[in-house]
């Protein structure tokens, strides 16, 4: 996930604390109408965000060319660019990555919309246990409400799906514990590699390295997803209690955000209560981490690998700056402006601390959570590695 590339895990914390706010308006809102008898229907449309995602996404227009040969493509560059980032990292994946999948924009969507209807499903359980919406009102209530939940979450899909280029799907919500799975949407990498003008073959094996840094990240420090997890149901069960609270949570967002103005926090942060912003800080932190240390790896691999390393990472930074005025927008509305620079700190981070200590003391950083570095640590490196030193 490099450069203009936002795929779900860029994103996904943000938009859920994003939809946060209207998931409890509504329930506000509801809770005042519900009159018994019915049964509940659901919280989100999801055969209508996958619609909206799909129409957005104009899939039809970025076909796949030479799907066979991207496949092998991709397979050998994941094959070439595991015993470079174990060397660098000095650690071993307990099994290879197997699943690699060349996708269209239709078919990352089809994944992704399965996962985040696995991602939502608690809040939904909550909500039809509570008794979802009844009585006449009710229902035509939840039927609209249901299908703009469904058509905001499947525009923000669709918006990704033109321009994310690799996913490490961690599986994190599966059933059994398995290695994830390595996504290339080769449309919009196609597209980008022949705008910027860049060579086939090292781009896309720059877009590889980024990737299978992941795969390292969570498959050779196994702890990393469960805590990853934990911190999501954390988040879920804080979210959930202030939806079944008595109290006016609406009116507290809004005073929250008010109170907040002129502060220079982003709009998303000036909405949470003090735990949830606890735990949101800590699912920033660890994000951060895991972006920036790809970064620094498909960076420090890609120098000595790649003959137009230099060419790549000029031209993507440009691309970087001339994003539209759209995109502005919709990043600010999401909260991706807010990751995005966070990422650039965890990146910034991890560079200081290899500047200072070199690659194996930076990697402390996955040794075990008390390890893991806060948003304070991100922004200063030096406080983070006199913590390590202590120990």
């Amino acid at each position: 996930m490099t450069g203009n590339q936002n795929d779900l895990r860029r994103f996904g914390a943000a938009l859920l604390l994003g939809v946060a706010a209207g998931l409890a308006a509504r329930y506000y809102f509801e809770a005042r109408t519900r009159s018994g008898g019915r049964p509940a229907t659901g919280l989100i449309d999801w055969e209508q965000a996958r619609q909206a995602a799909l129409r957005l996404s104009q899939w039809e227009q970025a076909p796949i060319d030479n799907r066979d040969f991207r496949r092998e493509q991709y397979a050998r560059m994941v094959t070439l660019s595991e015993p470079l980032i174990a060397e660098y990292l000095g650690v071993q994946l307990p099994e290879p990555v197997s699943r690699i999948f060349v996708f269209d924009r239709r078919e990352w969507l089809e994944a992704n919309i399965v996962s985040f209807s696995q991602l939502f499903r608690p809040i939904e359980e909550m909500y039809e246990k509570n008794g979802g919406s009844r009585g006449a009102l009710g229902l035509l209530m939840n039927d609209v409400s249901s299908k703009l939940l469904g058509m905001q979450i499947g525009g923000l899909l669709g918006y990704l799906a033109q321009r994310v280029l690799g996913q490490y799907d961690l599986s994190l919500l599966s059933a059994e514990t398995t290695g994830g799975s390595l996504y290339f949407v080769e449309p919009n990498i196609a597209r980008v590699q022949q705008q910027l003008g860049l060579s086939d073959m090292d781009f896309r094996l720059w877009i590889t390295l980024h990737e299978m840094t992941h795969a390292f990240e969570f498959e050779a420090y196994p702890w990393v997803r469960r805590y990853f997890r934990e911190l999501i149901d954390q988040n879920f069960a804080l979210i959930s209690s202030q939806m079944l609270s008595s109290g006016n949570n609406l009116v507290d967002m809004l005073m929250r955000l008010l109170q907040g103005i002129g502060s220079g926090q982003h709009w998303i942060e000036m909405v949470l209560t003090p735990e949830q912003r606890a735990v949101f800080d800590r699912i920033q932190a660890l994000m951060s981490l895991i972006e920036g240390y790809g970064n620094h790896v498909m960076n420090a691999v890609g120098r000595r690998l790649l003959p137009s390393f230099s060419q790549i990472e000029q031209r993507v930074a440009q691309r970087q700056k001339q994003r539209t005025m759209l995109d502005l927008m919709i990043f600010r509305l999401t909260g991706l402006d807010l990751k995005l620079a966070q990422y650039q700190q965890g990146e910034a981070f991890v560079n200081a601390v290899v500047a200072a200590r070199g690659i194996q003391f930076a990697s402390r950083v996955w040794e075990r959570p008390e390890n893991l570095p806060t948003m304070d640590e991100i922004r200063a490196p030096t406080q983070w590695i006199a913590r390590m030193d202590r120990q």
